[in-house]
């Protein structure tokens, strides 16, 4: 999915994608840049992703981390 950037340096998040993760005009995310990545990441009251995935985990392979802690499973309730 591609999208731009306007002049005044704002991103639009897709409807289809709003409407999938009940995302709404005033919620707040956090930015996290990392090598050749930027994430967005919602911060919403009680969501675990405000504190379980800020940070990549150093210890173990990425790839047994992504399988055990990918951000997918983390919407799914």
């Amino acid at each position: 999915m591609k999208v731009a950037i306007d002049k005044q340096g704002r991103i639009v998040i897709p409807k289809e994608v709003r409407d999938k993760y009940g995302l709404s005009e005033n919620d707040r995310f956090e930015l996290i840049v990392r090598e050749g990545a930027i994430e967005l990441i919602p911060l919403k009251e009680g969501d675990p992703a405000d504190y379980l995935l800020r940070e990549p985990c150093t210890i173990g392979s990425p790839e047994a981390h992504d399988k055990a802690f990918s951000r997918g499973r983390a919407w799914k309730r």
